[in-house]
């Protein structure tokens, strides 16, 4: 367990490097930063391919080929004009030294907007797509409290809303009749706003320490994709990303005041601090491939990916754990895994769907309470051991309307638990996407 002193709470989260550049704590707080800006973990969207777990990267033939596998755009046959929308509900709750508290959010906000052209070619197919899809959130809100006595108590309490948005362009050619090939262009959006509060209280005084911060990202990468149909019921999908460069920057403003319980003192209040947060970051490289096996009127999909998090970098560096004895990373390489089913009913247009999703945690340490002490915040930070991985069960369905609308319907429950042995955490969340396309 390691405690350090920050000059402001800003500090704590995003902007370290100005008082602690090159410290061991620095760095681990770097990738706690990119975990709670939820950069790290990006479940996706869409109906189909959610309710499905994601096992998508062999499936695909629609508008969600852009964010998947860019050559499944190659198995879109007609125009089509997608859409959807994405609710998150998350249970946040946690347990210091034996206090518990919780809260709840929800959010709603836009899943995707999409469009796919098939251009007309004498052999094979060429199909162009753009499309802009909420890939991750970053709507949280946190509480912890930690009570020594009736005048000596702490509490943190954390909020942030934000989405991540991809804004997809891309194409899928056959280059021969069993194997499509795709590339699409990535840009990644991301407009985010949270607050950090510390109420410390003393047995003479009681603190109030806040941060407001606003931020904007910036970034870019490239999709490459492969889909190979080995026969009528068998399809495989290679997905490969590069690494994908991210820019932060915005502001923050902090404040700091209180009050005296006892004697004739006068409250407290300082100047507000700001401050400005220019931050660069790589992520690495992923890799996904996938398999479809199809006899009607079932199809069953499977998904792995593996994500080298340990590459990451900051500012050209990558992000080292100095706690480590070993020299270690302070992220993770991680496995992922996806398995999905659909069922098609034999008398109705619609269609039964299923799956589950394994994402594991990346990083192998936590906060757990910042106090003020000394006028300063003090965080603490500590190893955890995972008490439940971070996973997902779905469940969805889709309907044809006149043999031009499809509506899809997915849902996600799912979460995780961890403990640092003072700090009990646990997160579960309910998703629900809903989307529709019009093919023409």
């Amino acid at each position: 367990m390691i405690t350090k002193k920050l000059c402001t709470a800003c500090s704590v989260v995003l902007s370290v490097i100005l008082i602690f550049a090159g410290t061991a704590y620095g760095q681990i707080q770097y990738a706690l930063t990119l975990e709670r800006l939820g950069i790290l973990y990006s479940p996706g969207t869409g109906g189909r391919p959610y309710s499905m777990g994601g096992a998508y990267t062999a499936v695909c033939d629609d508008a969600f080929a852009l964010l998947y596998n860019p050559a499944g755009l190659a198995q879109v046959k007609r125009k089509e004009l997608s859409f959807g929308f994405h609710h998150t509900r998350n249970d946040a709750s946690s347990e210091y030294l034996g206090f518990p508290t919780s809260m709840t959010s929800s959010t709603t906000s836009l899943g995707h907007v999409a469009i796919v052209y098939p251009y007309p070619t004498y052999r094979g197919s060429l199909v162009l797509g753009f499309g802009v899809f909420r890939t991750g959130g970053s709507d949280i809100e946190l509480m912890t409290k930690d009570v020594i006595d009736t005048n000596n108590r702490t509490e943190n309490i954390y909020t942030q809303s934000g989405s991540v948005y991809q804004y997809h362009v891309g194409i899928g050619a056959d280059v021969s009749p069993m194997v499509s090939l795709g590339v699409g262009l990535v840009i990644w959006d991301q407009s985010l706003d949270f607050v950090d509060n510390v109420v410390s209280e003393g047995n003479d005084s009681i603190a109030y320490w806040a941060d407001d911060v606003k931020l904007d990202l910036d970034g870019i990468s490239v999709n490459f994709g492969m889909l190979v149909r080995i026969n009528e019921h068998v399809r495989a999908g290679l997905a490969v990303s590069t690494p994908t460069w991210l820019s932060y920057g915005g502001d923050a403003i902090t404040s700091y005041e209180g009050d005296y319980k006892t004697g004739t003192y006068e409250g407290w209040t300082t100047d507000p601090e700001y401050s400005l947060i220019d931050e660069e970051y790589t992520l690495p490289m992923t890799f996904r491939g996938g398999i479809a096996v199809a006899v009607e009127p079932v199809l069953i999909s499977a998904d792995a990916a593996f994500i080298p998090f340990s590459q990451t970098k900051r500012e050209g560096l990558r992000i080292i754990d100095e706690f480590d004895s070993s020299g270690g990373h302070a992220l993770d390489d991680v496995w992922n895994f996806s398995i999905g089913a659909e069922v098609a009913l034999p008398w109705y247009p619609i269609r039964l769907r299923g799956g589950y999703a394994y994402t594991p945690l990346i990083l192998s340490t936590a906060e757990e309470l910042t106090r003020i002490v000394d006028d300063f915040p003090e965080t603490t930070i500590a190893d955890f051991e995972v008490e439940r991985e971070r996973h997902r069960f779905t469940f969805g369905a889709g309907a044809l309307i006149d043999r031009v609308l499809t509506l899809d319907i997915g849902v996600a429950i799912g979460g995780y638990e961890r403990d640092t042995g003072e700090l009990l955490q646990k997160r579960d969340i309910l998703e629900v996407v809903a989307s529709g396309a019009y093919r023409f």
